[in-house]
Order: C-alpha cells, then sequence, then structure tokens
C-alpha cells in the first residue's frame, strides 16, 4: 500500500449502495479490519478482484492496493495481466488498506484452493504501521500470535500528515468545484502545502507525499519498530505454510514511488529536498531489515528499487496525483517482470508440473520495458 491507500480507505469503507451505485468494496471486519465485499461486482465469492470463475490458481498473488489495481480497470492490476499470458490461472489476493498481518491472514485462506505459487508483496511504506494497528486490535487468533503483550501501551503511529493534504484538498474543491484535481493540486503546491510536493522527473509528474511516507516507516517510533518485528514474524508464519502445503513462495518488495525519485533525486524537479532525502534513508533502512529477514529465513526475496528506478520518470506512476499508485504501464512492466524473472524458478519440490494449455513462462521482456537489470 501506497501514501494513498490511507486517505483513500474512508471512500472505499463508507460509500453507500444506492440506485446508481455498486455496493461498497471493502467491509469492516473484527478479524481482517478490511476484506472485500463479494457483492461488489468487480470482486469474486471471496471478495477478491476476480472473474466470477476463478476456482483453482496456478499463482495467488497477495498484497494491498498495488496488487488490487486501485483507480484502475480490473484488467489492467498486474495480476490480471500476468494472467492474461498465463491462461487465466492468476488470483489476484490484494485488498487496498491490508498490511502484512492481513497477507498472512489471507495466504491461510488461500490454502483451501491449493495454489502452486504464492507471491507476497510487501509494501514497506505502509506495512509496518498497519501491521502494527492490525496486530493490536484484531480478534484473529492468528493476528494476536504475532502482537507483544509489553507492546500494549505504545503509541500510535502519528498518521496526521496522512490526511492534511486531503483534508486542505477538499477544503478548495469545495471553494472551486469549476478545477480539476491537478489543478486544484498545482494550488496547494504553490501554497506550499505539505505533502503536495510537486515533482518533475522526465516525462512523469506528480505531487509527493514524503512526510507521510516518514511517519509510516520510522523505526524510531516504537510502533513502527513493532510493526517490523511483526512482519517479520509474518515472513516466518509464511515460510512454515508454504513448507506445511507445499507452495512455492517469493516476496516482493515493492518501494515507494517517492522513494524511487529520492534514487534520481539530481535528476528530479522539486519544491523540497530535504524530507525526500531522509524518506531515502529511511525507507533504505525499512527495506534492508526485510532484505536481511528474507535472508535469514531462506525466503526468495526481489527487492524492485533497483529495476523499478530506471522507469519512474515513464508515467509508470498515475500523473497529476498524490497518490503513489502504479499506471497501467506500470502494472504491465511488474507483470512482464515476475513473468520472466520470478515465476521461472519458483518451483515447489515435486508439485509444480505445468497444467496442459497454459503458456510458457519466462519469455523474453520486450526492449521497451527491459532497459534495466533487476537488483534482487
Amino acid at each position: 500500500m501506497t501514501t494513498a491507500n490511507v486517505s483513500n480507505l474512508g471512500y472505499f469503507a463508507t460509500q453507500h449502495t444506492g440506485a446508481h451505485q455498486p455496493p461498497p468494496r471493502l467491509l469492516a471486519d473484527p478479524a481482517w479490519l478490511l476484506r472485500g465485499n463479494p457483492e461488489h461486482p468487480e470482486h469474486d465469492v471471496l471478495g477478491l478482484r476476480n472473474p466470477k470463475g476463478v476456482q483453482v490458481p496456478e499463482l495467488a498473488v497477495i498484497g494491498a492496493g498495488q496488487v488490487y489495481g486501485e483507480d484502475l480497470p480490473p484488467a489492467h492490476s498486474w495480476p490480471a495481466m500476468l494472467g492474461q499470458r498465463m491462461g487465466g490461472c492468476v488470483l489476484n489476493a490484494g485488498l487496498p488498506g491490508w498490511g502484512s498481518v492481513q497477507y498472512a491472514l489471507q495466504a491461510e485462506a488461500l490454502c483451501a484452493l491449493s495454489p502452486r505459487r504464492v507471491i507476497v508483496c510487501l509494501t514497506p511504506a505502509s506495512d509496518l504501521s498497519l501491521a502494527f494497528n492490525c496486530a493490536r486490535v484484531s480478534v484473529s487468533p492468528l493476528a494476536r500470535s504475532f502482537f507483544e503483550a509489553r507492546w500494549s501501551t505504545l503509541p500510535q503511529p502519528d498518521h496526521t500528515a496522512a490526511f492534511h493534504a486531503g483534508q486542505a484538498l477538499e477544503a478548495l474543491a469545495a471553494t472551486r468545484p469549476d478545477l480539476p484535481e491537478a489543478e486544484l493540486l498545482a494550488e496547494l503546491a504553490l501554497s506550499g502545502e505539505p505533502d503536495v510536493n510537486p515533482c518533475v522527473l522526465d516525462a512523469s509528474r506528480f505531487y509527493l507525499c514524503e512526510h507521510t511516507l516518514l511517519a509510516m516507516q520510522d523505526l524510531e517510533h516504537p510502533a513502527i519498530e513493532a510493526g517490523l518485528s511483526i512482519t517479520i514474524k509474518v515472513l516466518a508464519h509464511l515460510r512454515q505454510l508454504s513448507l506445511q502445503r507445499r507452495f512455492s513462495l517469493t516476496i516482493l518488495l515493492l518501494p515507494s514511488r517517492e522513494y524511487l525519485v529520492a534514487q534520481r533525486m539530481d535528476e528530479a524537479t522539486l519544491r523540497e529536498r530535504e524530507p525526500l532525502e531522509r524518506l531515502g534513508l529511511v525507507e533504505a533502512a525499512v527495506l534492508g531489515e526485510l532484505r536481511a529477514a528474507c535472508a535469514g529465513l531462506g525466503l526468495r526475496c526481489f527487492d524492485l528499487t533497483g529495476y523499478l528506478k530506471a522507469f519512474v520518470g515513464s508515467r509508470i506512476f498515475i500523473q497529476n496525483s498524490r497518490r503513489g499508485l502504479f499506471s497501467a504501464k506500470g502494472c504491465e512492466l511488474l507483470a512482464r517482470f515476475v513473468r520472466e524473472r520470478v515465476l521461472p524458478g519458483a518451483e515447489a519440490p515435486g508439485v509444480m508440473a505445468r497444467p496442459a494449455g497454459h503458456q510458457a513462462l519466462g519469455a523474453p521482456m520486450s526492449a521497451a520495458m527491459g532497459q534495466s537489470s533487476p537488483t534482487y
């Protein structure tokens, strides 16, 4: 989940069914905190964003909004794009607002479908904060097992920055209903609104939210430190589950848009640089901790930072937006990377014979998308 997932949950969770509206996408749940609504027309019977007929997946992709495909049509999410190349056998098991604890709950639930391969996408920009909250308040025994009693009195992370800019945008929109959102954001950027930091990099233009991401990844905050410990426990649980249920498990680390820009800051035009520099250090530390945890557990892990930073200026994120969400082009890039780099080595012992009719995996990535080698 990126910056935008936090600010967008109110819309997803509180919209009401009406004559001209679909049912809400998300429902409150005491165990999962948020679950997908099976009655939403884009969802399957599990409340996930799949065609109604998906039953036994070759691959299940678990994650948050970047997996779900927020602000994109269902067919443009990257699991859906990947499924189009694999004969429709990819299950999109992502949901906006989820963190690493919900990923563990989802992996357990999906064992009933016996997927042969599972990819879990960690988004450090939000997973630690959300993991702490879910493990703390969920009624699920599994979720509670990740929480330690000594953390009960810790203060919650400061999410003020996640909402302040959104409130400013709503207030300005109320007074200027004639302006499109891109122009409203441009006005807020000119006024110096924090977390509406204008950025131009190559062909891309967006508004960065580095203060929010700093608050959600600062390992000096005790709740974020606890969230990291919870996430590492989740990784250990996922490894054990994969061994018991004999599916291959791969971890993808999806860096934030802001972190990718920080890797190329000298090429970018920005209003503010110092907060982005601090974010670069903070997110690098979190990514390093997660890579080390995966290595210690013997988990196959891909950090996509080195790969995606070559493309961050080529419109792989939705433009003129505060929401660091992948565009359709970015989803295509992810789908091709997974197909070529991840799946060929994702073999579970003794269970990985490819079903008849499935397309071969590992076809070469197109020149347009393959200009850079990934960093693992």
